[in-house]
């Protein structure tokens, strides 16, 4: 175990062989040790590193080596990069199936940041310091102007939710070479210095009051997509999860719904072939992708408040008239919210249509996403307890709950506090005189 140490140059005897004790000032250092068995042969394996200027550096490496064999944390990136591992992990996603939705922000992610950044390192040379300070980086506002085409949001400054996605990456990627035992620990994991201000960032959202929200369901009455916004704003549901929603979801009575399918919007070559063909009519929708919920908490049923449930009935009723009218044309995917020939809705059409109607009405702009703030305030206010409305809007735990809307679970509890002191303060004695006998 205890490996050997030799020099590497040109030198050779008389017979062509290797100078073992050669004392001329060239060449480099080199050691090897044995690292154990081969698992699948159960061969000896051994392990050989050069370029070391003397034979103490070369003696010091090997001796830290042999500690890592012997505390069995030893691995051997086999020369590859960090650049080159990612993408190779990207490809074993590919080749499993994963979202393409999920597949297609790792690669943006790879790609812009991770890439550029460290990828010409080895992974064992990777250390926490390198992921430091690129998510350090990324603090710093984006420079440049918004490209043309597909390319998402434009933002002047990464938020700290953002940073944090980048850094799921590379944690995930670097899992899986501690997996393939090409790494002995991930750089990436616990906690790290430039995310440390999560906690205190504060949330600068515009949010509806509820009177806000109510004079846009008015605003929208009579939109084909009322229903859609009547849900959303009733039982917080997200885009995909509207997009994806069929009334076999829909409970016989009306009384609530089950998440069990969504559509996302993706390019078309970010899916496979067998990704492409839409389970339902076997054909192609560019864009659209059906999946399943990507977690168990978001697999939920959603219980429907009476306006709710009235907007659907309204809505399902014009639906049969389109049906009746495409007749054999109608292309049937069971969807509540759809085009009028059924065909599933873009998602990303679906933002557009409420950011028009937002602007038209002279409300304070907000996305169709913080149209859940407003669903949860109303559970809130309702005095639902956190552990429900955490379930209801598809948390995996109320920690997520109470930290997303802190700033609504403050406004609701000042008011709860309010009035239990209403409880106290109505038997005190006023400056105007004393408190009336109960």
């Amino acid at each position: 175990m205890r490996g050997s140490v030799f020099k590497r140059c040109q030198c050779r005897d008389d017979d062509g062989g290797r100078v073992k004790n050669c004392r001329l000032a060239h060449g480099s250092w080199a050691y090897a040790i044995d690292t154990g068995p081969d698992a699948a042969t159960g061969k000896r394996k051994q392990k050989v590193r050069s370029g070391f200027k003397t034979r103490q550096d070369a003696e010091h490496a090997r001796a830290k080596e042999l500690a890592a064999v012997l505390a069995g944390t030893w691995t051997d990136d086999q020369g590859v990069t960090v650049g080159e591992w990612l993408q190779r992990w990207l490809e074993e996603l590919t080749e499993r199936g994963l979202s393409p939705k999920t597949l297609a922000n790792y690669r943006g992610h790879v790609r812009d940041v991770w890439q550029p950044a460290i990828g010409r390192l080895r992974l064992r040379e990777l250390r926490r310091c390198h992921i430091e300070r690129v998510l350090t980086g990324l603090r710093v506002p984006v420079p440049g102007e918004r490209r043309v085409g597909n390319v998402g949001r434009r933002v002047s400054i990464r938020t700290t939710s953002t940073i944090a996605g980048y850094r799921r990456t590379i944690r995930a990627g670097l899992a899986a070479a501690v997996r393939r035992e090409l790494l002995a620990i991930n750089p990436a994991e616990g906690r790290l210095d430039a995310l440390a201000s999560s906690d205190h960032e504060e949330d600068d959202s515009t949010f509806w009051e509820p009177e806000e929200t109510a004079k846009f369901l008015e605003h929208v009455s009579d939109d084909p997509l009322a229903a859609l916004y009547e849900v959303a704003s009733y039982a917080g549901l997200r885009r995909a999860e509207l997009c994806g929603l069929r009334w076999s979801d829909i409970d016989a009575d009306g009384a609530g719904l089950t998440v069990r399918q969504t559509v996302v919007e993706v390019s078309r070559g970010q899916l496979t072939d067998a990704q492409r063909v839409c389970p339902y009519c076997a054909g192609e929708h560019v864009g659209r992708f059906f999946k399943r919920p990507k977690s168990r908490a978001g697999r939920r049923w959603v219980p429907l408040a009476g306006p709710a449930q009235a907007a659907l009935a309204r809505h399902r009723a014009a639906q049969a008239k389109d049906q009746a009218l495409f007749g054999p044309d109608y292309r049937d995917h069971d969807l509540v919210f759809c085009l009028p020939d059924g065909t599933p809705l873009r998602p990303g059409s679906v933002t557009n249509a409420f950011e028009s109607h937002v602007r038209e009405c002279g409300l304070p702009v907000v996305r169709l996403h913080d149209t859940r703030h407003g669903a949860c305030s109303l559970l809130l206010a309702g005095g639902v307890p956190i552990e429900v409305v955490q379930m209801i809007l598809g948390h995996s735990t109320p920690e997520i709950t109470r930290r997303v809307y802190a700033h609504l679970v403050r406004k609701v509890a000042a008011d709860q506090v309010e009035t239990a002191a209403e409880l106290l303060t109505k038997h005190r004695r006023s400056a105007t005189g004393p408190v009336s006998n109960p």
